[in-house]
């Protein structure tokens, strides 16, 4: 039987551990570097998907773009998009691109990367009739920022020690020699 004094110690010994832990990490900072190849393959694993809106849109996301302008926090992502819009029996499909500029967001329990705000830098859709159009942008503009806010466009890997100590705290991220350099870190 656990007597009382084998909890207590047990106790101790966490919180002994966890305040080394805590301040061997403090102040340390965990630099990653991503190239566009890295996200690129880290998106393109989880498409293609498909969604439907207002009963009449199905769209289909895939093919994913990503380039990192230097200098900037942002990323700026495209992907290629179907839509199957019912304007009578049949379905008409309709193909183009949409690209988006966004930040990043990072999700230290999971260890995840997320385009965040996204901006519709560009929309090419061809086939869709002026009295659509608005509406279709609007469309775009709504699953683009559900793609984005429910798939990172990167997870840190979680068997690595460096990533596992790196689930922390955004410090700040910047595109340098176009990586995205993303740094983590506790306190400082």
């Amino acid at each position: 039987m656990i007597t009382r004094r084998a909890i207590v110690s047990a106790a101790i010994v966490i919180a002994i551990v966890s305040s080394g832990a805590y301040y061997y990490l403090y102040g340390r900072e965990y630099v990653f570097r991503f190239t566009e190849a890295q996200l690129h393959q880290a998106l393109a694993e989880r498409l293609p998907i498909e969604k439907s809106y207002f009963v009449i849109f199905q769209i289909t996301l895939d093919n994913p773009r990503i380039t990192l302008v230097e200098g900037s926090n942002r990323v700026n992502a495209g992907l290629d998009i179907t839509f199957n819009i019912r304007l009578s029996d049949e379905p008409a499909p309709l193909g183009g691109s949409i690209d988006a500029s966004g930040g990043i967001r990072y999700d230290a329990s999971e260890g995840q990367l997320f385009l965040t705000d996204p901006m519709v830098e560009r929309l090419e859709v061809e086939g869709i009739p002026e009295q659509y159009s608005s509406r279709v942008a609007g469309v775009l503009t709504s699953a683009l920022g559900e793609y984005y806010s429910a798939h990172p466009i990167y997870t840190l890997d979680g068997s690595d020690a460096k990533q596992a100590a790196a689930r922390l705290v955004l410090r700040s991220v910047v595109v340098e020699r176009r990586e995205l350099v993303v740094t983590l870190g506790i306190g400082g």
